[in-house]
């Protein structure tokens, strides 16, 4: 260090101030040096204000008068080259070409000088100004750097412009980081500006990456705010939000809002998308740049991937899990958009809505459904798939009669073939061959008995509650009847009011049906969409019985109806010709008798002539989207439903499994199954047709199989009474020991 240098000024006639140009490195050891020889600090930020720059007038006349009010007269400035530098290479040469001319009289005046050695050639060059004058310690190197925020951004440094400057006094290096409103356009240092909190985050965690878009001025604003709190740690502020666990859960409570809370939830899964297990939550993220996006991207990207892609089922799955407790509007908006491409929109379907549902169902009406509807809406396959009756000589006709039924529910077209069908049953009115309802209920105990009425409650569901009460682990028993006609409520409800024990009525589905609470209007939405919530509140009962059975409220539940109901007498749109002064009761399927009339398809039943074709007399509401009264299978035909828990867990094998069953074209094969507990009522179903299996003893059962005359794999479902209790595969091969290729290809492996 030069203090020879200083200590020749001191002892100097020199009149003026001394310059003395120091590195950052030896700012502080200068200053310690120059007090032990008793000069007086001044620093120049105690003449500023807050965030203004000094008032040099107030700071030169200070110095002028050094020798009057400064103990022995020595006086060391700190700040002013800092303050220069920032002020820039005009100014800061006039106000040096001022200082080196003034008169401070028999004080000594030292000049700690840093960030100015540009000026020191501009100085020089009066020849006055040499070595008695000033001197250069270490080269007075300045790396002197600085990030200027304005108040406005709350970035966590120092705030104004005085203090900075009185860091810089006291011997700050590098980079230095200051809230201030302060222009320094002109200044010879390094100038970093932060002009909103985003880049304030940036600059806070140097890691950070993600894009401005991702969140507004007021959202950084705040997320700002809590680094600095936090001690600029995310993972503190994840923390504390809840946000540093698994991200991937309860994903619509987190998201939805404009919260702070519901934007950082987006930033924290932004930040850590590459570690998700949930891939499409990844892929959503990795594409959004917007909160407000988010949660629709999330809903909609799927739209844009083809089912054939190799990312689609993984994708389908995620994302269902994803949007799990999205409510009905945002899914609404997400049907709507997915209509884009029909052919690809029913694969992004899912069943968690009532308006996916119905746009499934929707969609199957107009093109047909894909073999994927059984995941994506077991219930609705399950409807479909047929139930096979076990009710004697009409076992067949129903099977067939209801299959069918289905099938053009479902799709929301009439088949020609199947009218004819109609028509003729009309005539013949095989229903007559089931027993009366009250014939099948009087059977039941009514003290540990729950009956449990389901209004318009029809047949066409029985492989829909069958599927559902396995699911439950319940114990199915189904009987079938007949109703009375016309097959209205008031003339079907006896066994209910006869009923003396426990007992309940629901009218929602015949609501759902006929009547404007139902919500639903044939002359709005002609579509079946209506199933939807028929098979919703079959599921709510199953899910009833299955309750009341399990906390022993009842030994049986059993569900029975009054009638049933036709959507197809509805497509049908067959007006008769006459008007009836009761203006088509029960929506024309009936009507008070009068005379004459000229109907083949009519029969007469306690004062009412009852259609059992699907014409409608005149005046029938036009709305409804099923309709009842008539005469019709699906009115007539009735189900009693017998629910219990199911005992113990059942094992059906195939003795011969391993070595398969030869078959032979003329007598066909047989079976043998093993069944671990005895049981009764064991049958065989095989392709739409029931066998009857017969006890060997305890646990062996014989099947005969006279249909089955060719080789190959059969796959058959095993029923005790109406609970399916297992399935098997059957192995046939011919005598010769080989199968038939041409009738392999006819069966897909069980």
């Amino acid at each position: 260090m030069q203090l020879e240098a200083v200590n020749k000024y001191l002892t100097s006639s020199v009149k003026t101030p001394y310059f003395l140009f120091v590195s950052d490195g030896q700012l502080t050891s200068v200053v310690e040096e120059l007090s032990i020889l008793g000069f007086a600090s001044v620093k120049v930020s105690t003449f500023c204000k807050y965030d203004k720059f000094p008032d040099t007038d107030e700071l030169f006349e200070h110095i002028k008068t050094a020798d009057v009010n400064v103990k022995d007269k020595k006086l060391l400035i700190l700040g002013l080259g800092e303050y220069l530098a920032f002020k820039g290479n005009i100014e800061a040469a006039s106000v040096l070409t001022y200082l080196k001319e003034m008169n401070v009289g028999a004080a000594k005046v030292v000049f700690v000088l840093r960030g100015l050695v540009t000026q020191i050639a501009d100085l020089q060059a009066d020849p006055r100004f040499d070595s008695r004058r000033f001197s250069v310690v270490d080269n007075a190197v300045c790396d002197l750097s600085f990030t200027l925020a304005s108040p406005s951004v709350g970035l966590s440094a120092e705030q104004g412009f005085q203090a900075m400057l009185s860091k810089l006094e006291d011997g700050v290096c590098g980079n230095v980081v200051v809230n201030t409103a302060v222009q320094l356009d002109n200044a010879l240092f390094t100038i970093h500006r932060i002009n909103n909190a985003y880049e304030g985050i940036k600059f806070t965690i140097p890691s950070f990456r993600l894009p401005r878009s991702c969140g507004s001025d007021t959202q950084w604003s705040e997320l700002l705010s809590e680094l600095n709190q936090e001690d600029s740690s995310l993972d503190k502020i994840f923390d504390k939000y809840d946000y540093s666990g698994n991200l991937e859960t309860n994903f619509y409570a987190r998201i939805s809002g404009s919260d702070f809370r519901n934007w950082l939830y987006f930033i924290a899964i932004k930040q850590r998308a590459t570690t998700f297990e949930n891939t499409y939550l990844r892929f959503v993220a990795e594409k959004t740049s917007r909160f407000e996006d988010f949660k629709a991207n999330v809903l909609n990207e799927i739209i844009d991937i083809p089912h054939t892609d190799k990312h689609f089922s993984e994708f389908y799955a995620e994302r269902k899990i994803l949007v799990e407790k999205f409510p009905e509007p945002d899914i609404a908006d997400f049907v709507l958009n997915n209509r884009k491409d029909p052919s690809e929109s029913i694969y992004k379907l899912t069943d968690s809505t009532k308006t996916e549902r119905e746009e499934i169902i929707s969609w199957g009406a107009k093109n047909g459904f894909v073999p994927r509807i059984s995941d994506q809406y077991p219930a609705l396959e399950a409807y479909q798939k047929q139930y096979i009756f076990n009710c004697g000589e009409l076992s067949t006709l129903l099977t067939d009669y209801f299959d069918a039924y289905k099938r053009q529910k479902v799709s929301n077209a009439l088949e020609e073939n199947f009218l004819t069908k109609v028509d003729e049953l009309a005539i013949l009115r095989k229903y007559n061959l089931l027993p009366q309802r009250s014939e099948i209920i009087n059977t039941f105990d009514k003290n540990e008995t729950f009956l449990f009425w389901i209004d318009a409650l029809g047949v066409e569901y029985l492989a829909y509650i069958s599927e559902l009460a396995r699911n439950r682990g319940l114990s199915i028993s189904i009987n079938i009847a007949r109703a009375d006609l016309p097959t209205i409520t008031s003339i079907n409800r006896n066994f209910f009011d006869d009923w003396t024990g426990k007992k309940e009525k629901l009218d929602t589905l015949d609501e759902i049906k006929h009547k404007k609470a139902g919500g639903y209007d044939f002359t709005d939405k002609q579509m079946p969409i209506h199933l939807v919530k028929e098979l919703d509140v079959i599921a709510e009962v199953i899910d009833r019985a299955a309750t009341e059975l399990a906390l022993r409220r009842c030994k049986r539940f059993l569900i029975a109806s009054d009638h049933g109901a036709s959507r197809l007498a509805v497509l049908r749109r067959k007006e008769e010709k006459y008007d009836t002064d009761t203006k088509g009761e029960h929506s024309g399927r009936c009507c008070k008798l009068f005379q004459p009339y000229d109907l083949p398809f009519a029969t007469e039943e306690s004062g009412y002539i009852v259609l059992a074709d699907y014409g409608r007399f005149k005046g029938g509401r036009d709305a409804n989207v099923e309709v009842h009264g008539g005469a019709s299978l699906e009115e007539v035909v009735v189900p009693i439903i017998e629910l219990t828990l199911k005992k113990a867990n059942v094992t059906v094998k195939l003795v011969e499994d391993g070595d398969g069953v030869t078959v032979d074209f003329r007598t066909g094969t047989a079976i043998t199954l093993f069944i671990n507990t005895p049981l009764s009522d064991v049958s065989l179903v095989l392709n739409g047709k029931r066998y009857i299996a017969l006890p060997t003893d305890e646990n062996h059962y014989e099947v005969a199989l006279p249909d089955t005359k060719r080789a190959g794999d059969y796959p058959a479902d095993i029923y005790s009474g109406d609970d399916l209790i297992g399935q098997v595969l059957i192995k046939a091969q011919g005598k010769s020991g080989k199968s038939n290729d041409d009738f392999d290809n006819l069966f897909d492996v069980f």
